[in-house]
């Protein structure tokens, strides 16, 4: 083989395996998605005409199941973990994953990292178990009406 051919399969097999490898990084952060934010002025509850504008909302009360979490898009594009641990409390945390910022998803009462195995409490935030060290970040929620909003009561 010439060594300008074999110089040219390498180099095609490097790019190869450095675009596979930033495929495979970029699975990390997969971006799902799986509640609702309210953001049209329907579902907003406005009846002014005017262009939709995203507000607070997170999710509709009845949207979170009792014992367990959803997860849901913020107001400013942030991954939100929603749950209600008992018949109308609920509690907020970055569903992020405090590890290498994968998002976690509901399950039960839990919130599993896709990435890395790492386990959380959905009502709580704290860690169940590893990898990730640190508890998911809390956010501040209270219930207006039958929506779920950001920020104090």
């Amino acid at each position: 083989m010439s060594s300008e051919r074999a110089t040219s399969r390498r180099r095609f097999l490097i790019t190869g395996g450095a675009v596979a490898g930033a495929t495979a990084l970029s699975g990390c952060g997969d971006g799902s998605y799986s509640g609702s934010s309210l953001t049209t002025t329907e579902e907003a509850g406005s009846s002014t005409g005017e262009s939709p504008k995203q507000d607070s909302a997170l999710a509709r009360v009845d949207e979170v199941p009792v014992g367990g979490a959803l997860i849901t898009e913020g107001p400013e594009n942030e991954q939100i973990a929603l749950a209600q641990p008992s018949a109308g409390e609920f509690t907020a945390h970055s569903a992020v994953c405090t590890h290498m910022g994968c998002t976690v998803r509901a399950d039960g009462d839990q919130l599993r990292c896709p990435c890395h195995n790492s386990v959380f409490e959905s009502a709580t935030g704290e860690v169940v178990s590893g990898p990730a060290r640190t508890a998911l970040p809390g956010i501040a929620v209270h219930v207006e009406g039958e929506r779920i909003v950001t920020g104090e009561d």
